[in-house]
């Protein structure tokens, strides 16, 4: 009995702590809360302790089992409005590492084109989705203008597509802007983050937007804020006395008038900002400063003497710039900040309130609710409210007639104040409550609000999205708490949790906007590896065998033009691949001039003297040619000086092979060699005399990471040398990287086929990888067909040379424009992304799309307009960025077909090359 007796105690006593708390934090007057101070400063941490379970106190939460931690999700599993942000960065390295679930992807469904990266997040989810129940739920697009007869001449995204159609066309040159108002489920933006990210990836990056003077609360996430100093005033919408007659949707004031305060902001890659501020009669002045400079002041008084007044003020800011510090005079009151690029794409503010209900929203003070949203031109406002609405309902403290007209007048509030834009309703989430037993039940009211939303949404004109049923519907939220998915309130989703929501709202964004418009392109162009199960098998079986621990040797080669020239992609590729199997050496640089490309794998080159460095492209058809399709012809006594492993300590003394790939010219005397700086013996000369340019490979043995080959011609003749390459005999990966700018695989073919393959054959490939296409895709005049005869029969060519196996890397995105006009695709794009597929199959080769992985349709002009860049403003490259993002979505893909194989067992075992 005396342990009922206490166990009843206890329960009561957690129950009325749990309803105070839940009172206190409520949207409701101070009068009403038990505990009034708590939305205003931090919990005791007692009071912490004794009530709140540890994934909601202000400590660092424990993980669910089975809960994995993301790239993009907080690593604290705090309640939304009180989860510090903790950004985690993915290298090449760590994205190949993580093999993806096998998880079917529907076509349709809206991954079509997402980048490799995300597109491999979005598999992780869309795993989730179907181990939790969730659903794809379409946006009810409804009527947002009829005609006369009763058709529906526009729908209710429709200015928000057509925008997006605008900026993917390259007509548009302001930012498509998006406000997204809503409750502590957007506050956090843990659900918003995702869908910015990814409509920026889509469409382009045009800033982060709208954000906060310093946090709303004093605890939660920065990301939507600048660090404030502690003296700010804050008044909130939500508060039972609420700044009335000042404050729009922004909902919150910042004010001083006891002393200066300031705030900061992370303003890289922002040329716009703008400032939110109340004018006043007599108000002081905010001083700009760009990292500790001051850049411009502003004054805050109003031009009427009898009222105040949203006021706006912008800035430009200096390229390069990094941080921006506010800094107040006198008596201020700031409602916000936005930052932008000042170039097309998209724009995601988001505002979300504490507490926030569409009530909360009406409280704002319509002139300056209108001034707001008009000075932010948004082509979309969304609005994501009722989970308070719904809690108040379940308590009967709100009818639902009430919720019906607040929802009503807050639709028509938007649609009255910005009539171009489209606007967007959401019904609120599923949440639970614990029965006096302990068990988790679906709260009641949800879907009977969801029901009204509905039905407002359609009368008004407004989209609408049923978050409750992609979430899964009645118990969704008692499933999603037993996988670890929401909060211990039965309300908040965990990180996870919300991006699972953020991935759901964003797919059914996606497939509006995909069905509003054609595609720009009518192209099959496969995401993901193709044909690796049956292409790659022995390459595969090599690499399997090499981790299993046989002293192996894997070579892989590739060719190309500009993309593989530039070093980036394949040192790159070449890390992942030596960090998980061994690196036997750097392979084989092309002789040339000095290039900071090859300095970050610790390469240099050096000419002296009198050099004349030609190429295939610029040359008559024919001849020999190094394997980069250059050749390096030196003057009399002219030097050449090619370092390998720059700055390597010498720890380790593997023993290794240097090889001088150069040509032996008829009547020529031979070159000086020297290998670290021992002067090397002539060979002796050939049998026959030469009649011919013969290339002729020499090799010396090597001890130690680093060495260096110099070549000085004759004194009275020429060389030509054509590279040089460097290998370890230990066991691991050597690729090789062999491009030439501007080159196609025509270029390729018409070089001298014997010289060609006797060189290729020296360098002992497992796997060629072939990445032409992208300059084939610039000629208006291409050839589909005599592509796809000549490619495939250079293919297997140089696979019968070499007996190795193949994959074929499709063109980038690649676009053209004129004289500053809209951007439009390469001429022959079309053919050469049709084509190349068909050439790998009939070659028997694997296949993967850059372009695809980019994110398919004009991903060039958003990649040009990430921040950083990872398109080059050519339309044709990537940055260096660009290129290891790229790196790491290909071997991230090459790396899971690997494990599906490794899985599946070894197939064959031959010969090592």
């Amino acid at each position: 009995m005396d342990f009922l007796k206490a166990r009843s105690t206890g329960l009561t006593l957690i129950l009325t702590v749990a309803l105070a708390l839940g009172l206190s934090l409520a949207p409701v007057p101070d009068a009403f809360r038990p505990l009034p101070s708590l939305q205003r400063g931090p919990l005791h941490e007692k009071l912490v302790a004794l009530v709140l379970p540890t994934s909601m106190s202000g400590g660092r939460a424990t993980r669910p089992p089975g809960e994995v931690m993301t790239a993009g999700a907080s690593a604290a599993q705090r309640p939304p409005e009180e989860t510090e942000e903790v950004e985690q960065e993915l290298d090449a390295g760590s994205l190949a590492a993580a093999p993806l679930p096998a998880v079917p992807t529907t076509p349709g469904i809206g991954l079509e084109e997402l980048s490799a990266p995300t597109l491999a997040r979005a598999k992780e989810l869309e795993a989730l989705r179907e181990r939790m129940g969730a659903q794809h739920v379409d946006v009810e697009l409804n009527c947002r203008k009829e005609g006369p007869d009763g058709d529906c001449l526009e729908d209710g995204l429709a200015p928000f597509t057509r925008a997006l159609s605008e900026l993917r066309t390259d007509a548009r040159r302001a930012p498509v802007r998006v406000v997204h108002l809503g409750d502590s489920l957007v506050a956090s933006d843990h659900i918003t983050d995702l869908v910015r990210d990814r409509l920026q990836e889509r469409f382009g990056a045009g800033g982060k937007g709208f954000l906060f003077i310093t946090r709303p609360a004093s605890a939660g996430r920065w990301t939507r804020s600048g660090r404030g100093t502690d003296g700010w005033e804050i008044e909130r919408l939500v508060d039972s006395k609420w700044p009335r007659d000042r404050v729009g949707w922004t909902g919150v004031a910042f004010s001083t008038d006891k002393g200066p305060q300031s705030t900061r902001y992370d303003v890289e890659g922002s040329r716009v900002a703008e400032l939110f501020f109340l004018a006043q009669p007599t108000s002081g002045s905010v001083q700009f400063s760009v990292d500790g400079k001051p850049l411009q002041r502003i004054q805050t008084r109003g031009f009427s003497k009898n009222k105040s007044e949203a006021a706006f003020a912008r800035v430009t800011l200096p390229q390069g710039a990094k941080t921006l510090t506010l800094t107040t005079s006198g008596k201020v009151e700031l409602h916000g900040m936005t930052l932008e690029t000042g170039t097309p794409g998209v724009v995601y503010d988001t505002v979300g309130l504490l507490g926030g209900m569409a009530e909360v929203y009406l409280r704002a003070q319509p002139a300056a609710f209108r001034a707001q949203l008009r000075q932010r031109k948004p082509s979309l406002v969304v609005m994501m409210v009722g989970g308070n609405e719904a809690f108040f309902y379940s308590r009967d403290r709100i009818t639902l007639e009430t919720v019906r007209e607040q929802i009503r007048e807050l639709m028509s509030r938007v649609r009255a104040n910005v009539p171009s834009a489209a606007c967007l309703l959401m019904a609120p989430i599923d949440a639970g409550v614990r029965t006096m037993s302990g068990e988790v039940v679906a709260r009641r009211g949800t879907q009977e609000i969801g029901d009204i939303y509905r039905e407002e949404a359609r009368a008004a004109g407004c989209a609408f999205w049923d978050a409750y049923a992609a979430m899964g519907g009645d118990g969704s939220a008692a499933r999603w708490f037993a996988e670890g998915l929401m909060l211990d309130d039965l309300v908040h989703p965990r990180a996870r949790g919300s991006d699972l929501l953020g991935h759901l709202f964003d797919m059914s964004v996606q497939r509006a906007f995909a069905k509003s418009r054609a595609p720009l392109l009518t192209v099959a162009d496969p995401t993901g590896l193709q044909h690796a199960d049956t292409a790659l098998t022995r390459t595969f079986d090599k690499l399997q065998r090499r981790e299993s621990g046989e002293s192996l040797r894997v070579g892989i080669t590739q060719l190309g033009g500009s993309h593989t020239a530039s070093h980036y992609f394949t040192d790159a590729v070449r890390d992942v691949l030596s960090k998980r199997f061994g690196d036997a050496g750097r392979g084989f640089i092309a002789a040339g001039k000095a290039s900071p490309r090859l300095e970050p794998s610790g390469v240099t080159r050096a000419l002296e003297g009198e050099w004349r460095i030609e190429d295939a492209l610029s040359s008559p058809h024919g001849g020999p040619w190094g394997l980069t399709g250059v050749r390096a012809v030196g003057g009399p006594g002219a030097k050449l000086r090619i370092q390998f492993c720059k700055d390597c300590p010498d720890a380790k003394q593997p023993s290794g092979r240097l090889d001088l790939y150069a040509l032996d010219v008829p009547d020529t005397r031979a070159p000086d060699i020297t290998v670290d700086s021992e002067a090397m013996p002539p060979e002796a000369p050939p049998p026959e005399p030469l009649t011919a340019p013969t290339v002729r490979i020499r090799s010396f043995p090597v001890t130690g990471p680093s060495h260096t080959v110099e070549v000085t011609a004759p004194k009275d003749g020429n060389v030509t040398v054509l590279g040089a390459s460097l290998e370890y005999d230990t066991p691991g990966i050597v690729y090789d990287a062999l491009g030439l700018p501007g080159a196609t695989s025509f270029a390729l073919k018409n070089m001298d086929a014997a010289a060609v393959d006797a060189q290729l054959a020296s360098r002992r490939p497992d796997l060629l990888v072939f990445w032409y296409g992208t300059n084939e895709a610039s000629r208006p005049d291409l050839d589909s067909a005599a592509l796809r005869r000549d490619y495939t029969a250079l293919l297997k060519r140089l696979r019968q040379a070499t007996n190795a196996e193949c994959l074929l890397l499709g063109p980038t995105d690649r676009l053209e424009q004129d004289a500053g006009g809209p951007w439009r695709e390469a001429p022959s794009l079309v053919s050469v992304l049709n084509t190349l597929p068909q050439v790998a199959k009939d070659a028997g080769c694997a296949y993967w799309s850059p372009r695809a992985a980019m994110g398919g349709e004009r991903s060039m002009l958003r990649w040009q307009r990430a921040q950083p860049a990872l398109g080059h403003a050519d339309g044709v490259h990537l940055t260096a960025e660009g290129y290891a993002r790229l790196a790491g979505a290909f071997a991230r893909e090459l790396l899971t077909a690997y494990e599906a194989h490794r899985k599946a067992g070894p197939t064959s075992r031959v010969e090592d090359n």
